[in-house]
């Protein structure tokens, strides 16, 4: 019994072992049917064969790694790097798709290695396929290069944006090179400076060039947007470079809260109480230190205008408290008298009388990043008007009828009017900063003025006003009351 336990423990090692070898034996060897490729990148790709020495017994899966000196997924696609057998099957193949991007690339290849698996062998000798992939064309490759990484920009400042565009070489030729602007609309949104459509000029012989972005004006507070500028690659033409191809640019255009400024009400109508000064001839005093009303504009949110007061005394629109922001009747002192010529109007501050409009003098923009700074501008020239009348005549009729013509003096019988004067105001620069209580705004101004009452007699030491570019030169301070 003893002897036939032991012969039957044998016989059953002798089938394991006989099973193992089997299984050795019949792994088959996964080997590339060739070993050297040679392609052209106009040809779109090839087929890599993979060939197994003897069907495979049952199901499994080849792995692939794969090398190359071109960018994966730009320059070429691999269809799969795992590759399904199945049972009775010998050959195999991997496909390469190449991408015809007309980019020069020395020396440009792709390998594909085989992995090692369980259910097959490798024969070192032929598990490396290699791709050598030749490219013809010979065209410049450009790289865009923005000043910033995203570039901001309010669109109501029609800012002009400068753009560098790179070569990789000389250029043989001129290269109308196309842009794209996500969906901002060509003439409505921007303009390339110097051409009539979305693209310009890069001219032969340069390693690189600058083009200019025009954004457009648009007065629309609150406006936030991204666009991405990017350059469109021109088959047979040139290629853009993947990575530095595009760049971002933000238009923005917050809207300003107002609140720091609006602190005391008008004594008598609506809007708050700004105080104000002029600058005065040393360039470092302010002088006057008076207050104007203001209150939002009816042109939008990001809008400042000075209001002529609602005055008590007859019910009617008058300058009893306050004066407007550019106190222009300053500019006139011999219009201030008691006798002679006068500014017509029922306002009894003669410092402001008679000139209209003063609506929307002041665009707030805020600086990028910002919520209590940035700059004020004048959206367009401005021109106010006075009339001059008989002073003696107008006085009559500020006393006797300004409240039955509800503060309308052109409807009074009393005042004879011998001309007018307008004043342009031709340009405004300057800064908010509506955190800082005692210099919320800081400006100047630059007026225009046919008239020969203008400033003649003013005080030039504490008005501080000079001449400049045959323009009259004045600085003001405005800053919560």
């Amino acid at each position: 019994m003893k002897r036939i336990i032991i012969l039957i423990a044998a016989l059953a090692a002798a089938a394991a072992c006989g099973q193992a070898e089997d299984t050795r034996y019949f792994a088959p060897a996964v080997e590339f049917a060739s070993t050297q490729y040679a392609v052209s990148a106009a040809d779109g790709g090839l087929d890599i064969d993979i060939h197994l020495t003897r069907p495979a017994s049952q199901a499994f899966t080849i792995g692939l790694n794969v090398e190359s000196s071109l960018k994966e997924g730009v320059q070429y696609r691999i269809t799969s790097t795992s590759v399904p057998i199945s049972a009775g099957q010998q050959d195999a193949s991997v496909h390469v798709d190449l991408v015809d991007d007309e980019i020069w690339v020395e020396n440009a290849w792709i390998e594909l290695l085989l992995k090692p698996g369980e259910r097959y062998t490798l024969d070192p000798a032929k598990s490396v396929a290699r791709v050598e992939v030749s490219k013809a064309i010979h065209i410049p490759i450009f790289r865009l290069i923005p000043p910033e990484d995203v570039v901001v920009t309010n669109p109501y400042l029609a800012e002009t944006i400068s753009f560098q565009l790179e070569g990789d070489r000389n250029t043989d030729s001129d290269q109308e090179v196309e842009l794209g602007f996500g969906d901002l609309v060509y003439g409505v949104d921007y303009r390339i400076e110097g051409s009539d459509g979305p693209f310009f000029t890069y001219p032969a012989g340069a390693r690189s060039h600058i083009f200019k972005v025009n954004i457009l004006r648009k007065d629309v507070p609150g406006y936030d947007r991204e666009a991405v500028l990017s350059i469109i690659p021109q088959k047979g033409r040139y290629s853009v470079d993947p990575d530095h191809g595009s760049a971002t640019v933000r238009l923005s255009d917050p809207v300003v809260d107002f609140k720091p400024l609006f602190r005391t009400g008008a004594q008598a109508g609506e809007g708050y109480q700004l105080r104000q000064a002029i600058l005065a001839a040393d360039g470092e005093t302010w002088s006057g230190n008076l207050a104007a009303n203001f209150t939002l504009s009816k042109e939008g949110s990001s809008y400042l205008k000075s209001l002529r007061n609602m005055g008590t005394t007859y019910g009617c629109l008058s300058n009893e408290v306050g004066l407007h922001a550019l106190r222009l009747a300053e500019f006139f002192p011999n219009l201030r008298g008691t006798e002679g010529d006068a500014l017509v109007d029922y306002g009894r501050n003669n410092n402001t009388r008679g000139f209209s409009p003063v609506d929307s003098l002041f665009r707030f923009v805020l600086d990028p990043g910002s919520t209590t700074q940035g700059r004020l501008i004048l959206n367009k020239p401005r021109t106010f008007t006075a009339f001059i009348g008989d002073y003696t005549s107008w006085k009559n009729a500020w006393e006797k009828d300004s409240y039955a013509t509800e503060g309308n003096i052109f409807a009074s019988n009393s005042p004879v009017i011998t001309g007018r004067v307008d004043v342009v105001l031709e340009k405004l620069e300057g800064r908010f900063d509506l955190s800082d209580t005692n210099n919320a705004l800081l400006f100047t101004a630059w007026f225009s003025c046919d008239s020969p009452y203008f400033m003649k007699g003013v005080d030039f030491e504490s008005l501080g006003a000079v001449q400049e570019d045959g323009l009259w030169k004045v600085s003001y301070r405005l800053w919560p009351r």
